[in-house]
């Protein structure tokens, strides 16, 4: 078992004196702290002499006795197969989980179940994602609520009982033995031991290790429970239960005796050194319920990131048909992972500026232009000015957003004058330097703000443009033009029906606008 020396905790004992005593010892030098250390050697010595049922030392020639590693060889028989198991078993989060629930009542069981993936995953295939967070926030509420201080306190000491098992079996009895055997074999119960004595000074360590985590095995412990959850854990019987009662029953005794820490004392000669038990305080229902919450939300997250892929995928279909789109230059996902190396943002939107770029230049700039501005705007005559004047305006701004995300994107170019700054701030930036790296994410995030700004522009424009379309299509079914009033004469102009035209580039700009929301939220 590993071991910290300098972390070893040994405490000095003082006696309280009262006056008759302290005048005593002025005049029989009974104060005198070598005398008092010496006097309660003498008796440390005497009480292992006397000691009839654990032959364990002979203080005489400082010898350590046979008679203790057989006792640490009957330990190391019983536990040796559960040292095995257990090789991985301290601080695994699936045991904490194990026991935790070995606590839990039917319907608490039936309240984590919900949080369970596929669960979710289920339940999001029918609902909102919004509401299904909603109602699992609540839950977990609920869920959180049930785990009363009684049974906190419960699953906490069962715990703590769990790894006082764990690292008493861990503790390495095979090379405390072949101290006393150098031809002991591990784990072979076939093998005959011979041991034979040996020097005190050569396991006072070994005995301040077992010191330190004998004291932990509680004998009043529901030791049912914690071996059946050991087994729920491997899947095997980690350990006879029978063997293992007998082993606390005589681990219990000597360390109550005291005279492996007599033997300790005597060899090292202090008298007043204590081990601390190193007895396990874990607290593990919080974090628990810290980590179930995390992968809930967690799994929430990759829900809605999937149902939001799905959606941009459809929209994209729909509006682009099966074509990659890819139509910035620069400001691209592959051009920012040069600023992610350093840490830094790099560009945010790549997406929808792709998307907006081949929306506006490949189709509002041909078919949106050839209706909008040659057929409606330039031909048509409009019973309110104001309605034209709307959408002429609209039209104009998104035809000149179209010219400016040219612009924005050719700047990031390695000679454009957004691209070399950001180079020369990124030449600038090294290792934990904060402030080269603070002014590289500046720029960074005024390109991304333009970019932004771009797109909450144009969306608001091309919605200007949808709406007073729709208002255009509806107006083309009734008897008595409200809008327009020569759409007999607009016919003409286009080779197939206008109001189709109309409908298509209406729903068209409407998947457009739904796709730039999956984006910003604020179009």
């Amino acid at each position: 078992m590993d071991r910290r020396k300098a972390e070893r905790v040994v405490r000095v004992h003082k006696e309280p004196q009262g006056v008759f005593e302290k005048l005593l010892a002025l005049v029989t030098n009974q104060d005198d702290p070598e005398r008092k250390k010496r006097r309660l050697l003498k008796g440390i010595r005497r009480d292992l002499n006397k000691n009839r049922r654990y032959k364990f030392y002979k203080p005489r020639g400082n010898e350590v006795q046979p008679g203790l590693a057989r006792f640490i060889h009957e330990i190391y028989k019983a536990v040796v197969p559960a040292k095995t198991i257990l090789r991985n078993a301290a601080g695994s989060k699936a045991l904490q989980s194990i026991v935790i629930e070995n606590f839990m009542s039917k319907e608490q069981t039936g309240m984590l179940a919900q949080f369970a993936e596929d669960r979710i995953g289920e339940a999001g295939e029918r609902s909102d994602i919004r509401e299904l967070s909603g109602e699992l926030r609540q839950a977990m509420v609920d869920f959180f609520a049930s785990f009363d201080n009684v049974t906190v306190k419960q699953i906490n000491a069962t715990y703590n009982t769990v790894r006082s098992f764990v690292h008493f079996v861990g503790f390495d009895f095979y090379l405390l033995l072949k101290k006393f055997d150098p031809g002991i074999t591990e784990a072979n119960p076939s093998y005959k031991p011979s041991f034979q004595a040996i020097g005190g000074e050569s396991i006072t360590d070994d005995l301040k290790d077992f010191l330190e985590i004998a004291p932990a095995i509680d004998k009043s412990a529901d030791w049912d429970r914690v071996l059946g959850i050991l087994q729920q854990y491997r899947g095997i019987e980690v350990i006879s239960r029978a063997a293992w009662k007998k082993v606390m029953n005589s681990v219990t005794d000597v360390v109550q005796s005291e005279v492996l820490l007599k033997i300790v004392r005597y060899v090292e000669q202090d008298p007043f050194l204590v081990v601390e038990p190193n007895v396990p305080q874990e607290h593990i229902v919080e974090p628990y319920l810290n980590a179930v919450k995390t992968t809930t939300e967690a799994t929430i997250q990759k829900l809605s990131a999937e149902r939001r892929e799905r959606k941009v995928q459809q929209l994209s279909h729909k509006i682009f048909g099966n074509t990659t789109v890819l139509r910035t230059k620069y400001y691209t996902e592959a051009a920012s992972q040069v600023y992610a190396k350093r840490h830094a943002s790099g560009y945010t939107l790549t997406a929808p500026m792709s998307y907006l770029k081949a929306f506006l230049v490949d189709y509002c700039k041909k078919d949106v232009r050839e209706l909008v501005r040659d057929v409606l705007l330039v031909r048509g005559r409009w019973a309110a000015t104001v309605t034209s004047h709307q959408l002429s305006e609209a039209f104009h701004e998104t035809m000149a957003l179209a010219d400016q995300i040219l612009e924005f994107d050719n700047s990031l170019a390695d000679d454009g004058e957004r691209g070399a700054k950001l180079r020369k701030a990124l030449g600038r930036t090294v290792e934990r330097d904060q402030k080269s790296l603070k002014l590289l994410q500046d720029q960074l995030s005024e390109v991304n703000q333009t970019a932004h700004e771009i797109i909450v522009k144009s969306a608001q424009h091309l919605t200007t443009i949808g709406k007073i379309l729709r208002a255009v299509i509806e107006d083309a079914d009734r008897q008595e033009s409200e809008l327009i009033v020569n759409w007999r004469e607009l016919q003409g102009y286009v080779a197939d029906p206008l109001k189709n035209r109309l409908t298509e580039i209406h729903r068209q700009i409407y998947y457009f606008v739904e796709l730039m929301r999956i984006y910003v939220k604020t179009v």
